[in-house]
């Protein structure tokens, strides 16, 4: 399995939030997109060729902000850097070197997100494995950066990001009101 975004919608609305998301993606200048419903109801995953999902973010803002009936399915929407086979080891590793890839400076504060489905994996299991490993401080409430890792039974994405790269349609809608 093979994806770099993971995006979130209703219950049985996955097939109405992969038209809107091909949709939304070909105005941004996407023409190479692949949407795939996964085994868990409201998660869709997708593998966009040309551009990078974290830039379609700012997109997905100022879609909000200008044309917001435009966006009616779409709840989350989470860019994905690495997808690894879902083993505690192969999470730890991946984090680990996306982290040291990121350069964080030593003084931002990061906070490890597990979201697990499917897997009977803990997470608190994977948070005890990953922290050793990152000498950085740690900030629960207001983090510079997240430390995510997705679980979709047998696969794991992972992602180092800025706070402000996860989008909630919801959250940005009740902030731009």
């Amino acid at each position: 399995m093979d994806f770099n975004f993971v995006a979130t919608t209703f219950r049985f609305r996955e097939e109405d939030l992969m038209d809107e998301l091909e949709d939304l993606f070909y105005e941004f200048g996407e023409t190479d997109l692949e949407v795939s419903e996964t085994n868990v109801s409201g998660l869709i995953t997708g593998k966009s060729s040309s551009t990078d999902p974290r830039e379609f973010i700012s997109f997905l803002r100022s879609k909000l902000e200008n044309s917001s009936w435009e966006i009616r399915y779409l709840l989350r929407f989470i860019p994905i850097q690495t997808v690894v086979v879902t083993e505690i080891e192969n999470i730890k590793n991946a984090l680990v070197k996306l982290v040291e890839d990121s350069q964080i400076p030593i003084d931002e504060p990061i906070k490890i997100l597990v979201e697990k489905r499917h897997t009977p994996l803990k997470k608190m299991d994977i948070i005890d494995a990953v922290g050793p490993h990152i000498k950085l401080p740690v900030d629960l409430t207001n983090p510079k950066w997240i430390l995510l890792v997705e679980i979709i039974g047998k696969y794991s994405g992972i992602s180092v990001l800025p706070q402000d790269l996860l989008f909630s349609s919801m959250i940005e809608k009740r902030v731009t009101e």
